[in-house]
């Protein structure tokens, strides 16, 4: 099933979390069971992120009944052409945009270097026993190869996942020896990979986040990957550094969550 909703889903920017998704070795898929059906739609989830995509219409019914099996509190992604569809079957959730961006034209700095960054894995990983609990969980768990990062935040199951089809790479801006902020890939498609970027609050507002996304997105050109960067509409510090560095939108999501502080 797999191979099929890979087939419906194109590997271009504003399909970036849903096409990593079905690579990612950790989503399930479902269609609906009427043959006929196939057509109209069908959801992919990742049990351990509390994540969902609905892509195109299939049966609320189909929707109601993922969305409800999931532990935590869930986000829902969908196209925006299929908005009234998926809100109808999520009635009662909250809602929000999420923006996504890309690199139009060669960055100027493509070419440079960042000053106090590594790119690391988890075997040789640099300690973070300084960061933040909530944090530190995220970033030990993406290098482990669970990332959880979402558009809107909340409550995520405590599960064990496979091992990663692929080790996670995650670049960060240091100081005194300590890293600071970190950018990640979400998800990775043969084509694209989704930013993740947080940075430690005494440190931001100095150019950390630009080093540490600077020094993945080289990384990542090396596999042949441009990054997408998305972020709520609300997030207004990630869409100011995501235009600071070259991105501009290129699409729209429209993001339910089943908890959480989304905006209408």
């Amino acid at each position: 099933m797999i191979d099929v909703a890979l087939e419906r889903v194109p590997d271009e920017p504003a399909w970036v979390d849903t096409r990593g998704m079905l690579l990612s070795g950790r989503a399930q898929v479902a269609f609906a069971p009427q043959p006929e059906a196939a057509a109209d739609g069908f959801v992919v989830w990742v049990p351990d992120a509390a994540l969902i995509s609905i892509v195109g219409r299939p049966p609320g019914a189909l929707i109601l009944e993922i969305a409800g099996s999931l532990e935590g509190d869930v986000n829902a992604l969908c196209q925006f052409a299929d908005v009234a569809h998926v809100g109808a079957a999520l009635s009662q959730w909250q809602r929000t945009v999420a923006v996504l961006h890309a690199l139009r034209s060669r960055a100027e700095w493509e070419d440079g270097a960042e000053h106090d960054t590594r790119i690391f894995f988890a075997h040789n990983a640099p300690p973070l026993g300084h960061v933040p609990a909530p944090l530190r969980y995220e970033l030990e768990n993406a290098l482990s190869g669970r990332t959880i990062a979402r558009f809107v935040p909340g409550e995520l199951p405590n599960r064990d996942v496979p091992p990663p089809l692929d080790a996670t790479p995650m670049a960060a801006s240091f100081v005194r020896g300590l890293p600071v902020s970190f950018c990640y890939p979400v998800v990775r498609t043969e084509r694209w990979w989704d930013v993740s970027i947080e940075t430690l609050p005494e440190h931001r507002r100095h150019g950390h986040a630009v080093r540490a996304v600077r020094a993945m997105t080289r990384h990542m050109w090396e596999s042949g990957r441009s990054p997408v960067w998305g972020a709520a509409i609300g997030n207004v510090p990630s869409l100011t550094l995501a235009h600071a560095l070259g991105f501009r939108e290129v699409s729209r999501l429209c993001v339910f969550s089943s908890a959480g502080d989304a905006e209408s």
